[in-house]
């Protein structure tokens, strides 16, 4: 009777009983993982901010809906956007869309709103980039 009293006040450890149970220590340092993943989130958050912000604004039914919309469509800048608003805005067009129309049109107003502003260096090669972009035509050549 004392051998078996013996047994049940024997003392068994959880890892004695199978593998499954080891006991692993917790450890309270951050995993190597997070290291990695935390500046991706961070670029991934910064990249959304910066594209909210660089989108054209949700217009109602104005005439200027129509040139974001063709802004958009040849991937002109924000800044190309915003110079070809200012040039409308100065040549007093009713419909800014109809720079887009031709080079002649373009020209026109671009010579009716140098009245009124008067372009720097800075204008001026942003304005040559934009008849580049809307009006040359691109070669397409196959291989």
């Amino acid at each position: 009777m004392l051998l078996s009293f013996q047994v049940l006040l024997a003392e068994t450890r959880v890892s004695d009983l199978s593998l499954a149970y080891r006991e692993k220590p917790e450890s309270q340092s951050i995993p190597g993982l997070w290291f990695l993943l935390i500046p991706f989130i961070v670029v991934g958050i910064a990249m959304i901010c910066f594209k909210i912000k660089d989108r054209t604004p949700m217009a109602g039914n104005t005439p200027n809906l129509i040139l974001h919309e063709l802004c958009r469509a040849h991937g002109i800048s924000a800044s190309g956007r915003r110079m070809l608003d200012r040039i409308a805005d100065e040549a007093q067009l009713e419909q800014p869309a109809l720079m887009l129309l031709g080079p002649e049109h373009f020209e026109a107003a671009v010579e009716k709103a140098s009245k009124k502003l008067q372009y720097n260096d800075r204008h001026q090669t942003l304005i040559g980039m934009l008849r580049r972009t809307l009006f040359v035509e691109r070669c397409h050549t196959t291989i």
